[in-house]
Protein backbone atom coordinates (compact mmCIF):
# COMPACT_ATOMS: atom_id res chain seq x y z
CA UNK A 1 0.00 0.00 0.00
CA UNK A 2 1.45 3.19 -0.76
CA UNK A 3 0.06 6.71 -2.05
CA UNK A 4 1.72 9.79 -1.64
CA UNK A 5 0.75 10.15 2.24
CA UNK A 6 2.14 7.07 2.14
CA UNK A 7 5.32 7.05 0.37
CA UNK A 8 6.41 10.36 1.35
CA UNK A 9 7.27 8.66 4.64
CA UNK A 10 4.45 6.37 5.81
CA UNK A 11 4.87 3.10 4.09
CA UNK A 12 7.72 0.37 4.12
CA UNK A 13 9.08 1.33 1.19
CA UNK A 14 12.53 2.46 1.51
CA UNK A 15 13.03 6.59 1.30
CA UNK A 16 14.51 7.70 -2.27
CA UNK A 17 18.10 9.66 -1.91
CA UNK A 18 19.55 13.13 -2.55
CA UNK A 19 23.07 14.16 -3.20
CA UNK A 20 23.49 17.28 -3.11
CA UNK A 21 26.65 19.28 -3.35
CA UNK A 22 26.10 22.33 -1.35
CA UNK A 23 28.76 25.95 -1.32
CA UNK A 24 28.60 25.97 1.88
CA UNK A 25 28.94 22.51 3.42
CA UNK A 26 30.87 19.69 3.18
CA UNK A 27 29.00 17.12 0.84
CA UNK A 28 25.73 16.73 1.80
CA UNK A 29 24.17 13.82 1.27
CA UNK A 30 20.09 13.90 1.68
CA UNK A 31 17.56 11.00 1.52
CA UNK A 32 14.21 12.10 0.48
CA UNK A 33 10.52 10.53 0.55
CA UNK A 34 7.04 10.77 0.46
CA UNK A 35 7.40 9.76 3.88
CA UNK A 36 10.69 8.40 6.27
CA UNK A 37 13.54 10.67 5.05
CA UNK A 38 17.28 10.86 6.52
CA UNK A 39 19.93 13.89 5.74
CA UNK A 40 23.33 13.14 6.18
CA UNK A 41 25.86 15.62 6.21
CA UNK A 42 29.79 14.26 6.09
CA UNK A 43 30.69 17.07 8.76
CA UNK A 44 27.09 17.37 10.58
CA UNK A 45 24.39 14.98 12.52
CA UNK A 46 22.18 12.47 10.91
CA UNK A 47 17.87 13.89 11.13
CA UNK A 48 15.30 13.61 8.91
CA UNK A 49 14.30 15.84 6.00
CA UNK A 50 11.78 16.08 3.50
CA UNK A 51 11.93 16.89 -0.06
CA UNK A 52 11.90 20.50 -1.21
CA UNK A 53 13.06 22.74 -3.53
CA UNK A 54 16.58 23.66 -3.30
CA UNK A 55 17.41 27.02 -5.43
CA UNK A 56 15.17 29.95 -4.63
CA UNK A 57 13.92 31.78 -7.10
CA UNK A 58 15.78 34.67 -6.63
CA UNK A 59 19.22 32.38 -7.42
CA UNK A 60 17.30 30.29 -10.12
CA UNK A 61 19.38 31.59 -13.05
CA UNK A 62 22.85 32.10 -11.24
CA UNK A 63 25.73 29.53 -11.35
CA UNK A 64 24.38 27.35 -13.67
CA UNK A 65 27.33 25.01 -14.82
CA UNK A 66 27.35 23.64 -18.19
CA UNK A 67 27.78 19.98 -18.72
CA UNK A 68 30.91 18.50 -20.70
CA UNK A 69 28.16 17.31 -23.15
CA UNK A 70 26.96 21.28 -23.51
CA UNK A 71 23.77 20.90 -21.78
CA UNK A 72 23.36 22.85 -18.81
CA UNK A 73 21.65 21.52 -15.77
CA UNK A 74 20.10 22.79 -12.14
CA UNK A 75 19.69 19.21 -10.72
CA UNK A 76 19.70 16.09 -11.93
CA UNK A 77 17.31 13.76 -10.74
CA UNK A 78 18.02 9.90 -10.42
CA UNK A 79 15.14 7.65 -11.00
CA UNK A 80 11.35 8.92 -12.09
CA UNK A 81 9.73 7.26 -9.34
CA UNK A 82 7.33 9.46 -7.38
CA UNK A 83 9.74 11.31 -4.78
CA UNK A 84 12.32 12.39 -7.77
CA UNK A 85 9.54 13.44 -10.28
CA UNK A 86 8.10 15.58 -7.38
CA UNK A 87 11.72 16.98 -6.65
CA UNK A 88 11.83 17.50 -10.13
CA UNK A 89 8.27 19.49 -10.81
CA UNK A 90 9.02 21.21 -7.67
CA UNK A 91 12.49 22.86 -9.01
CA UNK A 92 11.21 23.50 -12.32
CA UNK A 93 7.84 24.96 -11.40
CA UNK A 94 10.80 27.62 -10.15
CA UNK A 95 12.48 27.98 -13.08
CA UNK A 96 15.38 25.56 -12.34
CA UNK A 97 16.12 23.25 -15.28
CA UNK A 98 16.16 19.39 -14.33
CA UNK A 99 17.04 16.61 -15.72
CA UNK A 100 15.58 13.45 -14.56
CA UNK A 101 17.30 10.10 -15.86
CA UNK A 102 15.03 6.63 -15.55
CA UNK A 103 16.64 3.59 -16.59
CA UNK A 104 13.31 1.86 -17.72
CA UNK A 105 10.83 2.63 -20.81
CA UNK A 106 8.12 4.81 -18.39
CA UNK A 107 7.98 6.87 -15.53
CA UNK A 108 6.60 5.92 -11.80
CA UNK A 109 9.20 2.75 -9.77
CA UNK A 110 6.57 1.67 -7.54
CA UNK A 111 3.60 3.64 -8.97
CA UNK A 112 4.20 2.44 -13.29
CA UNK A 113 2.00 -0.35 -14.86
CA UNK A 114 2.01 -2.60 -17.04
CA UNK A 115 -0.18 -3.42 -20.23
CA UNK A 116 -1.64 -7.00 -21.20
CA UNK A 117 -3.77 -7.44 -23.87
CA UNK A 118 -5.25 -4.01 -23.80
CA UNK A 119 -5.48 -3.48 -20.19
CA UNK A 120 -3.54 -1.34 -17.89
CA UNK A 121 -2.37 -3.17 -14.17
CA UNK A 122 -0.52 -1.36 -11.43
CA UNK A 123 2.72 -2.70 -10.41
CA UNK A 124 2.73 -1.35 -7.06
CA UNK A 125 0.69 1.33 -5.19
CA UNK A 126 -3.17 1.04 -5.71
CA UNK A 127 -4.24 2.70 -2.21
CA UNK A 128 -4.28 5.97 -2.89
CA UNK A 129 -4.03 8.93 -0.33
CA UNK A 130 -3.15 12.55 -1.07
CA UNK A 131 -6.25 13.07 -3.80
CA UNK A 132 -7.84 15.28 -1.87
CA UNK A 133 -9.64 19.11 -3.02
CA UNK A 134 -9.17 20.19 0.84
CA UNK A 135 -6.85 20.68 3.60
CA UNK A 136 -2.97 20.71 3.36
CA UNK A 137 -2.37 16.95 3.47
CA UNK A 138 -3.73 16.81 -0.50
CA UNK A 139 0.17 15.72 -1.32
CA UNK A 140 -1.11 14.19 -4.79
CA UNK A 141 -3.35 17.13 -5.51
CA UNK A 142 -0.55 19.73 -4.52
CA UNK A 143 2.19 18.19 -6.54
CA UNK A 144 -0.17 17.61 -10.26
CA UNK A 145 -1.44 21.32 -9.42
CA UNK A 146 2.38 22.25 -9.84
CA UNK A 147 2.18 21.38 -13.54
CA UNK A 148 -1.07 22.03 -14.13
CA UNK A 149 -2.58 18.93 -13.79
CA UNK A 150 -5.96 17.34 -12.05
CA UNK A 151 -6.95 13.59 -12.57
CA UNK A 152 -10.63 12.37 -11.98
CA UNK A 153 -10.37 9.97 -9.02
CA UNK A 154 -13.10 7.28 -8.05
CA UNK A 155 -13.66 7.26 -4.58
CA UNK A 156 -13.43 4.01 -2.62
CA UNK A 157 -16.07 3.33 -0.27
CA UNK A 158 -13.92 1.70 2.45
CA UNK A 159 -9.67 1.43 3.05
CA UNK A 160 -9.62 -2.16 4.54
CA UNK A 161 -11.90 -4.81 5.48
CA UNK A 162 -9.81 -6.84 8.32
CA UNK A 163 -10.64 -10.26 9.03
CA UNK A 164 -8.46 -11.22 12.03
CA UNK A 165 -8.13 -14.38 14.80
CA UNK A 166 -11.42 -14.93 16.47
CA UNK A 167 -13.85 -14.40 14.10
CA UNK A 168 -13.26 -10.42 14.08
CA UNK A 169 -14.03 -8.87 11.07
CA UNK A 170 -13.77 -5.10 11.21
CA UNK A 171 -14.23 -2.73 7.78
CA UNK A 172 -12.56 0.99 7.75
CA UNK A 173 -15.57 2.66 6.30
CA UNK A 174 -14.65 5.90 4.62
CA UNK A 175 -17.38 7.75 7.09
CA UNK A 176 -15.24 8.25 10.31
CA UNK A 177 -18.10 7.58 12.55
CA UNK A 178 -19.47 4.36 10.56
CA UNK A 179 -15.86 3.50 11.20
CA UNK A 180 -15.93 3.90 15.23
CA UNK A 181 -19.66 2.53 15.32
CA UNK A 182 -18.81 -0.67 14.14
CA UNK A 183 -15.24 -0.81 16.06
CA UNK A 184 -17.20 0.05 19.20
CA UNK A 185 -19.78 -2.54 18.22
CA UNK A 186 -17.03 -4.75 18.88
CA UNK A 187 -15.70 -3.69 21.66
CA UNK A 188 -18.62 -2.35 23.34
CA UNK A 189 -16.37 -2.23 26.84
CA UNK A 190 -13.53 0.15 25.29
CA UNK A 191 -16.09 2.41 23.96
CA UNK A 192 -14.52 5.07 25.83
CA UNK A 193 -10.67 3.87 24.87
CA UNK A 194 -11.77 4.14 21.06
CA UNK A 195 -12.91 6.96 21.27
CA UNK A 196 -9.67 8.72 23.38
CA UNK A 197 -7.15 7.12 21.06
CA UNK A 198 -8.59 7.92 17.97
CA UNK A 199 -9.49 11.40 19.21
CA UNK A 200 -5.76 11.85 20.05
CA UNK A 201 -5.56 11.00 16.18
CA UNK A 202 -7.25 13.45 15.38
CA UNK A 203 -5.60 15.90 17.47
CA UNK A 204 -2.56 15.28 15.72
CA UNK A 205 -3.67 15.47 12.04
CA UNK A 206 -6.08 18.79 12.85
CA UNK A 207 -2.26 20.16 13.99
CA UNK A 208 -0.79 19.06 10.37
CA UNK A 209 -3.20 19.46 8.31
CA UNK A 210 -3.78 22.94 9.86
CA UNK A 211 -0.14 23.47 8.21
CA UNK A 212 1.29 23.85 4.84
CA UNK A 213 3.73 20.81 5.15
CA UNK A 214 6.67 21.32 3.83
CA UNK A 215 9.49 20.26 6.61
CA UNK A 216 8.98 18.53 10.09
CA UNK A 217 12.39 18.64 10.36
CA UNK A 218 14.10 21.79 9.25
CA UNK A 219 14.63 24.21 12.97
CA UNK A 220 14.23 27.58 10.57
CA UNK A 221 11.09 26.70 8.93
CA UNK A 222 9.19 25.75 11.93
CA UNK A 223 10.29 28.24 13.98
CA UNK A 224 8.58 30.28 11.65
CA UNK A 225 5.72 28.10 11.72
CA UNK A 226 5.67 27.80 15.69
CA UNK A 227 4.61 31.69 15.38
CA UNK A 228 1.64 31.11 12.76
CA UNK A 229 0.52 28.46 14.17
CA UNK A 230 1.81 27.64 17.86
CA UNK A 231 -0.86 25.71 19.40
CA UNK A 232 -0.34 23.23 16.40
CA UNK A 233 3.23 23.24 17.19
CA UNK A 234 3.02 22.28 20.23
CA UNK A 235 0.60 19.40 19.94
CA UNK A 236 3.20 17.90 17.27
CA UNK A 237 6.09 18.52 19.90
CA UNK A 238 4.08 16.69 22.70
CA UNK A 239 3.16 13.95 20.52
CA UNK A 240 7.02 13.46 18.08
CA UNK A 241 8.84 11.05 20.16
CA UNK A 242 5.39 8.91 21.34
CA UNK A 243 3.98 5.85 19.25
CA UNK A 244 1.31 4.87 18.91
CA UNK A 245 1.33 1.61 21.04
CA UNK A 246 2.07 3.25 23.95
CA UNK A 247 -0.85 5.64 23.78
CA UNK A 248 -3.40 3.00 22.51
CA UNK A 249 -2.16 1.44 26.15
CA UNK A 250 -2.96 4.56 28.63
CA UNK A 251 -6.48 4.14 27.12
CA UNK A 252 -6.93 0.25 26.44
CA UNK A 253 -6.77 -2.70 27.88
CA UNK A 254 -8.44 -5.85 26.02
CA UNK A 255 -5.42 -7.19 24.55
CA UNK A 256 -7.48 -8.37 21.11
CA UNK A 257 -8.51 -4.76 20.36
CA UNK A 258 -4.64 -3.66 20.92
CA UNK A 259 -3.99 -5.92 18.41
CA UNK A 260 -6.53 -4.63 16.36
CA UNK A 261 -4.47 -1.16 17.06
CA UNK A 262 -1.62 -3.19 15.71
CA UNK A 263 -2.99 -4.87 12.71
CA UNK A 264 -4.06 -1.12 11.83
CA UNK A 265 -0.49 0.36 12.68
CA UNK A 266 1.14 -2.86 10.25
CA UNK A 267 -0.77 -1.11 7.26
CA UNK A 268 0.92 2.20 8.05
CA UNK A 269 4.34 1.04 8.67
CA UNK A 270 4.93 -2.73 8.39
CA UNK A 271 5.44 -2.87 12.10
CA UNK A 272 3.35 -3.35 14.94
CA UNK A 273 2.34 -0.16 17.14
CA UNK A 274 5.07 0.29 19.65
CA UNK A 275 6.88 0.62 16.50
CA UNK A 276 5.07 3.13 14.48
CA UNK A 277 5.49 6.72 15.78
CA UNK A 278 2.44 8.18 16.49
CA UNK A 279 2.29 11.22 14.09
CA UNK A 280 2.64 8.86 10.70
CA UNK A 281 -0.08 6.90 12.53
CA UNK A 282 -2.59 9.52 12.72
CA UNK A 283 -1.68 10.97 9.68
CA UNK A 284 -2.82 7.66 7.90
CA UNK A 285 -5.80 6.27 10.59
CA UNK A 286 -7.50 10.27 10.13
CA UNK A 287 -6.88 11.17 6.41
CA UNK A 288 -8.20 8.08 5.25
CA UNK A 289 -11.98 9.62 6.52
CA UNK A 290 -10.73 12.86 6.14
CA UNK A 291 -9.46 12.94 2.46
CA UNK A 292 -10.38 9.06 1.48
CA UNK A 293 -8.95 6.63 -0.80
CA UNK A 294 -9.42 7.82 -4.28
CA UNK A 295 -8.41 5.23 -7.19
CA UNK A 296 -7.59 7.62 -10.22
CA UNK A 297 -9.33 6.95 -13.16
CA UNK A 298 -6.68 5.48 -16.11
CA UNK A 299 -4.75 4.11 -12.88
CA UNK A 300 -1.91 5.11 -10.98
CA UNK A 301 0.59 5.20 -13.24
CA UNK A 302 -1.33 8.05 -14.54
CA UNK A 303 -0.04 10.63 -11.71
CA UNK A 304 4.04 9.67 -13.36
CA UNK A 305 2.87 10.47 -16.56
CA UNK A 306 1.60 13.44 -15.81
CA UNK A 307 4.43 14.67 -13.77
CA UNK A 308 6.59 13.48 -16.43
CA UNK A 309 4.91 15.47 -18.99
CA UNK A 310 4.59 18.41 -16.66
CA UNK A 311 8.65 18.21 -16.29
CA UNK A 312 8.97 18.63 -19.96
CA UNK A 313 6.15 21.57 -20.51
CA UNK A 314 8.29 23.89 -18.38
CA UNK A 315 11.44 23.34 -20.42
CA UNK A 316 13.24 20.50 -18.04
CA UNK A 317 14.52 16.65 -19.60
CA UNK A 318 13.61 13.36 -18.50
CA UNK A 319 15.40 10.85 -20.41
CA UNK A 320 14.65 6.79 -20.47
CA UNK A 321 16.73 4.06 -21.13
CA UNK A 322 19.10 6.08 -18.90
CA UNK A 323 20.95 3.73 -16.28
CA UNK A 324 22.71 6.03 -13.86
CA UNK A 325 26.07 3.40 -12.52
CA UNK A 326 27.45 5.80 -10.38
CA UNK A 327 27.67 9.28 -8.78
CA UNK A 328 30.66 11.57 -9.53
CA UNK A 329 31.79 13.47 -7.03
CA UNK A 330 34.86 16.14 -6.55
CA UNK A 331 36.18 17.44 -3.65
CA UNK A 332 33.57 15.17 -1.99
CA UNK A 333 31.30 17.13 -3.54
CA UNK A 334 28.23 15.00 -6.10
CA UNK A 335 28.58 17.30 -9.55
CA UNK A 336 27.31 14.83 -11.99
CA UNK A 337 26.87 11.40 -12.61
CA UNK A 338 28.01 8.42 -15.34
CA UNK A 339 25.94 6.69 -17.19
CA UNK A 340 26.26 2.36 -17.96
CA UNK A 341 26.91 3.91 -21.46
CA UNK A 342 30.17 6.23 -20.71
CA UNK A 343 28.04 9.43 -20.62
CA UNK A 344 28.41 11.72 -18.43
CA UNK A 345 26.03 14.89 -16.77
CA UNK A 346 26.83 17.47 -14.46
CA UNK A 347 24.76 20.05 -12.44
CA UNK A 348 24.82 22.16 -9.49
CA UNK A 349 22.84 19.51 -7.37
CA UNK A 350 22.10 15.29 -7.54
CA UNK A 351 19.11 13.97 -6.48
CA UNK A 352 18.82 10.12 -6.37
CA UNK A 353 15.58 8.36 -6.15
CA UNK A 354 16.97 5.43 -5.60
CA UNK A 355 16.87 3.20 -2.41
CA UNK A 356 19.38 4.18 0.41
CA UNK A 357 20.90 0.19 -0.60
CA UNK A 358 21.57 0.99 -4.08
CA UNK A 359 22.55 5.21 -3.75
CA UNK A 360 25.33 4.24 -1.29
CA UNK A 361 25.79 0.60 -1.91
CA UNK A 362 26.19 1.21 -5.83
CA UNK A 363 26.12 4.54 -7.05
CA UNK A 364 29.31 5.34 -4.77
CA UNK A 365 32.69 3.54 -3.87
CA UNK A 366 32.94 2.78 -0.26
CA UNK A 367 35.95 5.44 0.71
CA UNK A 368 33.04 8.15 -0.36
CA UNK A 369 30.70 7.22 2.00
CA UNK A 370 30.05 9.77 4.66
CA UNK A 371 30.50 9.44 8.08
CA UNK A 372 27.39 8.89 9.33
CA UNK A 373 25.89 6.41 6.65
CA UNK A 374 29.17 4.11 7.14
CA UNK A 375 27.72 4.42 11.50
CA UNK A 376 24.34 3.79 9.96
CA UNK A 377 25.54 0.98 8.36
CA UNK A 378 27.32 -0.79 11.01
CA UNK A 379 24.30 -0.26 13.31
CA UNK A 380 21.48 -1.36 10.83
CA UNK A 381 20.17 -4.53 12.02
CA UNK A 382 17.31 -5.88 8.82
CA UNK A 383 13.58 -6.11 9.62
CA UNK A 384 11.54 -9.32 8.82
CA UNK A 385 10.09 -9.47 5.37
Amino acid sequence: MAGTALQLGLNSQLPPFSLLSNQHRSSPLTTTSSSLSVKLFTSKRLHNHKPKAVLSTEKRTEGREEGRDGEKYDAIVIGSGIGGLVAATQLAAKGARVLVLEKYVIPGGSSGYYVRDGFKFDVGSSVMFGFSDKGNLNLITQALAAVGHKMEVIPDPSTVHFHLPKQLSVRVHREYDDFISELISKFPHEKQGILQFYGDCWKIFNSLNAMELKSLEEPLYLFGQFFKKPLECLTLAYYLPQNAGAIARKYIKDPELLSFIDAECFIVSTVNALQTPMINASMVLCDRHFGGINYPVGGVGGIAEALANGLVNMGSEIQYKANVTSIILENRKAVGVRLSNGKEFFARKVISNATRWDTFGKLLKAEELPEEEKNFQKSYVKAPS
